[in-house]
């Protein structure tokens, strides 16, 4: 009876052999399951790739980088796209830099939420690097656009002042 038991115990080894190689291959990789290892592998960098480091928006990257040069413009905001966090912009010529245009403005230190309403005068800061873009800070409503005219009756003549 011990050799029966002997037998079936040894083909039950031997199955279970021939499963563990069929499932490792002995292949390309090399036995003992390399290949699903690889793939192991290759899906959890994948994952980790993914769950990595959270993307910066653009509010929250830096006001100012080294070398930029900066100028201050005047427009009126038209458009506003929060996912990019930026501003369409229909400003005045930048004396030195461009000339009058309707343009896209990335916004930094703001959300473009909190900024004043579309077809509001503002006055801002233009950032501009050689290899970093161009972005805007300071935006803010134009002190000019809020304030009433003067009326001639409150000027005083120049030979009184």
């Amino acid at each position: 009876m011990r050799g029966g038991a002997d037998q079936s115990h040894r083909g039950a080894q031997r199955e279970a052999a021939e499963e563990q190689q069929d499932d490792c291959g002995g292949g390309e990789f090399g036995g003992g399951g390399g290949f699903q290892r690889m793939k192991t592998l290759t899906f959890t960098l994948l994952l980790a790739l993914a769950c990595g480091k959270e993307k910066i928006g653009n509010a929250d990257k830096p006001l100012s980088v080294a070398g930029e040069k900066t100028y201050a413009m005047q427009g009126k905001i038209v458009g506003r796209d929060p996912a990019e966090n930026a501003l369409t912009l229909d400003h005045k010529a930048i004396p030195g830099y461009m000339e009058a245009m309707t343009m896209d403005y990335i916004v930094r230190g703001a959300k473009v939420e909190t900024l004043p309403p579309n077809g509001t005068a503002i006055t801002a800061t233009l950032h501009v690097t050689e290899d970093k873009g161009i972005w805007i800070t300071g935006v803010r409503a134009d002190d000019a656009a809020r304030r009433p005219p003067e009326s001639p009756a409150a000027q005083q003549p120049a030979a009184s002042r």
